[in-house]
């Protein structure tokens, strides 16, 4: 297998059980990592330090230590400088990866070298694997990716592999709150660029800790209007259909979390 990069990011109000069991997922791969580039987003608690140190003899750790806290788009983008391989996957510090995640996903770019970035399908749970008995599934080939960016975030980031070059060309991650990962997207697709997706859960992700009530609020419908500029200058507009997108995906950001919680079930789950 070619050697490959493992980009994550941790700060200071993430729990120290949930990072345990994301490394701990590391660890356990079919493939395992020949580096593990884990940013430090701002100082971190005495609980996080700790966790991660259990895992320096068992994991190529290198940690990138940023002295405040950044955001996670402008974390990634350090710990990318320090990525010493082209392919990264990305891993969130909070979920738990499969054990053939890693061994899939190299499979996979290797027979397709066209491919610049792709996920793979997530389950969601709460508090244990399997509570909530719903996915997050995407289309496959790139050119029905190309057509649901107007409409959704194409990729699971939590699930993603990127070629680090194609990732530089358009300028690595870029600050819009909350989608810094959807910008990245829809630059790399304006670029020509081609995303994919495997139709096979790769990582059991965790949705809990208020995460549906930070996806609401003005700062969010903000966010949506960037993001719907950023689809025009990209040349990934469709004139009216992407208005209607934009006043319904705002329209969502000032539901009650119960409510938006119905819409995610219905319309972007399985």
């Amino acid at each position: 297998m070619v050697p490959f990069s493992v980009l994550m990011s941790v700060y200071h109000k993430e729990s120290a059980d949930s990072l345990r069991e994301a490394l701990r997922s590391l660890v356990t791969q079919t493939v395992p990592a020949s580096e593990v580039v884990l940013v430090h987003d701002g100082a971190l608690t005495e609980q996080l330090y700790s966790c991660i140190a259990e895992f320096e003899a068992q994991l190529p750790l290198k940690q990138i230590k940023l002295e405040v806290n950044s955001g996670l788009g402008k974390a990634l983008n350090e710990g990318l400088k320090h990525c010493s391989h082209e392919l990264v996957m990305r891993a969130d510090t909070d979920d738990i990866n499969l054990e053939s995640r890693f061994e899939t996903q190299l499979n996979f770019m290797q027979k397709n070298p066209d491919i610049s970035a792709s996920s793979g399908s997530i389950e969601e749970f709460e508090v244990s694997v399997g509570d909530l008995n719903q996915k997050r599934t995407l289309p496959t080939e790139p050119e029905d990716i190309r057509r649901i960016v107007r409409i959704r975030n194409p990729l699971n980031h939590m699930a993603v592999v990127f070629r680090k070059s194609d990732v530089l060309k358009v300028g690595g991650y870029r600050h819009l709150h909350f989608m810094e990962d959807y910008y990245l997207w829809i630059r790399m697709l304006g670029r020509g660029m081609k995303l994919a997706n495997i139709d096979q859960v790769l990582v059991h992700a965790r949705v809990g800790n208020g995460m549906l009530s930070r996806r609401r609020g003005v700062s969010y419908i903000g966010s949506e209007k960037e993001l719907y500029k950023k689809l025009k200058e990209n040349d990934l507009y469709k004139p009216l259909f992407s208005e209607i997108n934009f006043f319904l995906r705002s329209l969502n950001r000032i539901l009650p979390s119960t409510a938006l919680a119905v819409v995610y079930r219905t319309l972007f789950r399985k």
